[in-house]
């Protein structure tokens, strides 16, 4: 191609409101336009990136027997109701809106309900099984900050795949064949080899999932590597059980009630108080989905893990009891809530934190009173049972090995959920096996976030210059820089489209430092010059986008690197 005939033009500078490096460089180098927060039109440059990695995803996607479909955008309220996730407080990405007739419709942000519903007119006997569709869709999602350029955003390509199986066993063997198949994928595009397969909650989709997750600095996630071992978790489903250090000769000693206006933080509570901040506690109360009102009890520096407490309630959602009802429940404002003298119909939860803990502060429920020297066994009865509720951190223990689990940033690039008969059941499809019987189907769900591929690239394959795109997903495999020499390089270019080389020539009539900073910034993994210079010794000039040297090659040579 010819670059005088790319309509999109190099910037010297990102929207001023855009905080990402990948969202920056894509912008400035020509691969994408900002239409707002969260969502980006792509241009010619960054089609052609976004098609390769498609294709890499279709290739392996083929290789375990998967077809490729598309579905609708469009999605019906109905069959979300049947799995009681068209409610926004189940599922908050919703984007919703009516049809002329007044119907609700809403806007894609998964599939998993339209192709199990789908395929209830495909599937029937066990001789149907198994089946694995996938396609590339334009997903919408309502996220409430979007952030990190193209990583995360509102609207995004996805690559998902369905597998349905007719017993556990089945399923499960598909299940590693996709984790097979997405490990390729990741090497496939360049960074496979800090990509890596994360335990992780199943938020909104189901209780447990896997993750991959790719080690970046700019990561929005923290992963956890077991001590000793090559397995990762995922922040919301790592395992803890805190201690918090107590004086053997410390005596238990009489309960007080201290007035502490204003103090906001448990650090000025701790200070104002003259405690250590491990003695204080902060009490949270939540409502759920089922109607129930909790209060959770941790250690005041630490933080309570949502996902943690779904699943030890076993419900949907949680969320903050609001600020009015806490009030009518504690008589106190947020901030004062306590244990003790909670009402009964308030299920209290304890994390292990809070264990064996010795004189330690906790709300009055009673604004701007705080109780101190507070005892279990004396002013409150000790929890028959304590829980892992903690969110963690970096320098947490493993409880298994007594080791510091190790933690790295990370940004998730796809994921895949095992559904069981879950699905199944509750949308009504299922087959007839070989002994006459009804039974549900065993459904699988694998995601792949192709644009946020893409940004993760960008991410980790970049310096100061620009982008350093890898050879598989690059937009051309060579960038051809003519200083003068007009017909030379034309007779290369077309040579080199002969042969079957990807190659943008830049033709433009700018000057050699302008040609080379924009070719630094595009980051085409070969740039190929030539010049006067360059033919005086003996050929062309080639140098590789990541690194600084580069060699004079015969044109025969130039055209036997690059069939290799």
């Amino acid at each position: 191609m010819r670059q005088s005939k790319l309509f999109t033009k190099t910037q010297k500078f990102a929207p001023k409101d855009e905080q990402s490096n990948n969202a920056k460089l894509l912008i400035r180098a020509g691969f994408i336009h900002k239409e707002m927060a969260g969502v980006y039109s792509y241009l010619p440059l960054g089609l052609r990136v976004i098609e390769k990695i498609k294709q890499i995803a279709r290739e392996e996607m083929q290789k375990i027997d998967s077809e490729e479909i598309i579905m609708s955008g469009l999605q019906s309220k109905q069959i979300w109701q049947k799995s009681n996730r068209w409610d926004d407080e189940t599922v908050d990405v919703w984007f919703k809106s009516k049809l002329k007739n007044g119907n609700e419709v809403g806007f894609g942000w998964s599939h998993e309900e339209p192709i199990t519903n789908m395929m209830i007119n495909h599937i029937n006997s066990h001789k149907d099984l198994p089946v694995s569709v996938f396609q590339f869709q334009t997903k919408l999602r309502n996220e409430e900050r979007a952030k990190s350029g193209i990583i995360r955003g509102r609207e995004f390509i996805m690559k998902d795949m369905y597998s349905f199986c007719k017993s556990k066993q089945e399923l499960e063997e598909y299940y590693q064949r996709a984790i097979v198949a997405y490990n390729k994928f990741y090497q496939r595009v360049g960074i496979g080899e800090d990509t890596h397969v994360v335990f992780a909650s199943g938020g909104a989709f189901t209780e447990f999932s896997h993750e991959f997750q790719t080690i970046t600095e700019i990561g929005e996630d923290i992963v956890f590597k077991v001590p000793n071992k090559d397995r990762y978790l995922n922040q919301e489903i790592v395992s803890l059980k805190i201690q918090t250090p107590q004086d053997k000769d410390e005596e238990k000693k009489q309960m007080q009630e201290v007035l502490g206006e204003g103090l906001i933080g448990v650090e000025v509570l701790a200070k104002f108080l003259n405690i250590d901040v491990k003695k204080t506690t902060k009490t949270i109360l939540f409502e759920t989905d089922d109607e129930r009102v909790v209060a959770v009890a941790i250690r005041g520096d630490r933080d309570i893990d949502e996902s943690k407490l779904k699943r030890v309630l076993k419900v949907e959602w949680v969320r903050l009891l609001d600020a009015q009802k806490v009030t009518e429940l504690t008589d106190a404002e947020v901030g004062y809530a306590g244990m003790l003298n909670l009402p009964e119909s308030i299920e209290k939860y304890w994390d292990y934190s809070t264990q064996g803990r010795i004189n330690f502060e906790m709300g009055a429920n009673k604004t701007n009173y705080h109780n101190i020297n507070v005892n279990f066994g004396v002013d409150l009865d000790e929890p028959e049972e304590f829980f892992d509720l903690a969110e963690a951190i970096d320098g947490d223990i493993d409880p298994n090995s007594g080791e510091k689990y190790e933690t790295y940033k990370t940004s998730e690039v796809g994921n895949i959920f095992n559904f069981g008969t879950d699905k199944g059941e509750v949308m009504g499809l299922s087959f007839v096996d070989e002994d006459e019987k009804t039974k549900p189907v065993y459904l699988g769900s694998y995601g792949i976030g192709i644009t946020r591929v893409m940004g993760v690239v960008v991410e980790k394959f970049s310096d100061e210059k620009g982008i350093v795109w890898p050879e598989s997903i690059a937009p051309f495999q060579v960038h051809l820089i003519n200083i003068g020499e007009d017909k030379k390089a034309e007779e290369l270019y077309k040579l080199l489209e002969t042969e079957g080389v990807e190659v943008l020539w830049d033709d433009r009539d700018k000057r050699p430092g302008e040609k080379f900073a924009d070719s630094d910034l595009i980051g085409i993994p070969y740039r190929v010059i030539i010049s006067d210079k360059s033919i005086t010794n003996g050929g062309v000039e080639i140098k590789e986008r990541s690194k600084d040297e580069s060699k004079i090659v015969s044109i025969e040579e130039l055209i036997s690197i690059f069939k290799k």
